[in-house]
């Protein structure tokens, strides 16, 4: 979880009230994502909460590198991210969130943006200089009550697109919905509702998406008081397709140093990731993939280290 994901959870336990409808399942999620690749970043801070972290990774045959400079200071929050991609120009990210009682403002500004095609296009507006420069400009607004949680993501520049996120309940039970509103067409593009529940121990989440045609659940169970082992269960069908995707997995963290994943999905590959800490933010990551269908594949192995100095 990164930190502006720990600032979103902080505003909700404050109030008392339901989490973001983008947070529906999230525990569940972020436990089974993960992915097999070669990876090396190290970390360096300064005193006045500047954190600069150059990087570089690489799965299968594809390969990225970067820089990514994070500034904290009280209730404000920047970051910097360059991505180098060989199939691609350098990209270039702006972050930047101030969180105040019951309230998050975030800015987010990309130059160029090369995935304008896909579905996140619907949130943003992108001018175009030539035939290969786009550049993007968002707000994004959150507001917490202990009845309720709102977010709203508008383009800074002429779009006519707003996306709205809407949740009432409690901390522990709570409704939610998403939607895409044209103001040019007066029609909405996306609408997307579903329930969330949370107990001590676990956490579950029904979703339909897609204007109905597709529904998701997930489930998480934690086995202890420390929340050190747990399982976790996702489910997807396409109604219209009537296909069926799931992935299972576990999590355990067996002292403060180590922490062990699995993961198994309907496309029949096994995943496993040991996570050791060897001081603190500074980890060592040995990762596997392996299909028990398909035995004369070998499977992959993976290093990864994250210092920070």
């Amino acid at each position: 979880m990164n930190s502006s994901d720990h600032q979103e959870s902080a505003r909700s336990k404050e109030t008392g009230g339901p989490r973001l409808f983008s947070d529906f399942g999230k525990l569940a999620y972020d436990l089974l994502r993960y992915r097999i690749n070669q990876s090396f970043n190290i970390s360096t801070s300064s005193d006045i909460g500047l954190t600069l972290t150059p990087y570089a990774a690489r799965r299968k045959k594809l390969s990225k590198a970067g820089v990514t400079a994070e500034y904290n200071l009280e209730d404000t929050h920047a970051t910097i991210k360059v991505d180098v991609n060989p199939e691609l120009p350098i990209s270039t990210t702006l972050t930047m969130s101030r969180t105040w009682p019951f309230m998050k403002n975030t800015v987010l500004v990309k130059f160029p943006d090369y995935n304008s095609r896909e579905v996140r296009t619907v949130f943003g507006l992108y001018l175009e200089f030539g035939s290969h420069v786009k550049f993007q400009i968002l707000h994004e607004v959150q507001y917490f009550h202990k009845r309720a949680a709102l977010a709203m993501t508008l383009p800074l520049l002429r779009s006519p697109l707003i996306q709205l996120t809407a949740t009432v309940g409690t901390a522990h039970l709570a409704f939610g919905m998403e939607t895409v509103y044209n103001t040019s067409s007066r029609q909405f593009l996306m609408f997307d509702a579903g329930i969330s529940m949370t107990s001590l121990n676990c956490e579950g989440s029904i979703i339909l998406e897609n204007k109905g045609d597709s529904l998701r659940a997930s489930y998480i169970h934690y086995f202890d008081h420390e929340r050190k082992v747990a399982a976790v269960a996702v489910i997807g069908r396409t109604l219209s397709r009537k296909e069926n995707a799931f992935a299972v997995g576990a999590s355990w963290i067996m002292d403060d140093l180590t922490t062990i994943k699995a993961r198994f999905d309907s496309h029949g590959k096994l995943v496993t990731v040991l996570h050791h800490k060897i001081k603190p933010k500074s980890y060592f990551t040995i990762s596997g993939e392996f299909e028990p269908k398909a035995l004369d594949k070998t499977p992959e192995i993976r290093l990864g280290l994250s210092l920070v100095l």
